[in-house]
């Protein structure tokens, strides 16, 4: 039987999210963006993010603390103040490409957004939901917010060229360039460094359980991004 060491476990844990990230960066939507098909096939995911985003909008809810009692509970507060009112912007998004699908009629988008086609998408949210439900402490609720950052990260890198290269980067609110410079003007951030220390700070009684959490998380963003890729 092997038994894993402490610094092993970290190293894992560590490791899911390098993995889970790259693996992330080439899921089929990211592929449908660098593609040769027409702006408007490669847009036409966007209604499907309606549950996700606003769903989202509910995470940076769940992760906040009433009365926080550290700095990274601190921290934590502070990003869902960043990050929980973009879900204004994809509406004003939504609104800005309506014209391209100006065939559907208004009932096809909370159709789609329940679909069982669209179980995914749901599914995304449910499970972040659980997890940060289930743990209070917040290095781990830090741990599962940083997937969140980082798939996105990699939607920009893949989407961003599609909207420059027609006008659109400047005109789109949660995709464009509004979204990206809100981004950099976070007082929270990630790197490969801060998701080491976040690792070693956690508590080695929730690290394995960790490992595992992380895994599904990712595994779940390129399930739905997949998902999206089929729109």
């Amino acid at each position: 039987m092997i038994v894993l060491t402490q610094e092993d476990v970290n190293a894992k844990l560590h490791e899911e999210f390098y993995v889970g990230v790259e693996k992330f960066a080439y899921n089929p939507l990211h592929e449908k963006l660098r593609g040769k098909s027409s702006v408007e096939e490669k847009m036409k995911f966007i209604p499907k993010m309606l549950f996700f985003v606003l769903g989202f909008k509910d995470l940076m809810e769940m992760v906040r603390y009433e009365y926080p009692q550290s700095e990274m509970e601190e921290s934590i507060n502070t990003h869902s103040d960043e990050d929980n009112y973009h879900w204004k912007w994809y509406l004003n998004d939504l609104e800005t490409i309506a014209s391209s699908f100006s065939a559907q009629k208004a009932m096809d988008l909370p159709k789609e957004v329940w679909d069982d086609s669209s179980y995914e998408v749901r599914q995304t949210i449910y499970l972040f939901a659980r997890h940060i439900q289930n743990f209070n402490n917040p290095v781990a609720r830090m741990l599962m917010i940083e997937v969140l950052e980082m798939t996105f990260d990699k939607f920009k890198e893949a989407i961003h060229p599609v909207l420059k290269e027609h006008d659109l980067y400047d005109k789109l609110h949660y995709f464009g360039k509004l979204h990206e410079e809100s981004e950099e003007g976070h007082t929270t951030g990630i790197s490969d460094d801060e998701i080491m220390d976040l690792v070693n700070q956690l508590p080695d009684e929730y690290k394995k359980d960790m490992i595992i959490i992380v895994n599904q998380l990712f595994e779940q963003m390129y399930k739905m991004a997949d998902n999206w890729s089929k729109a």
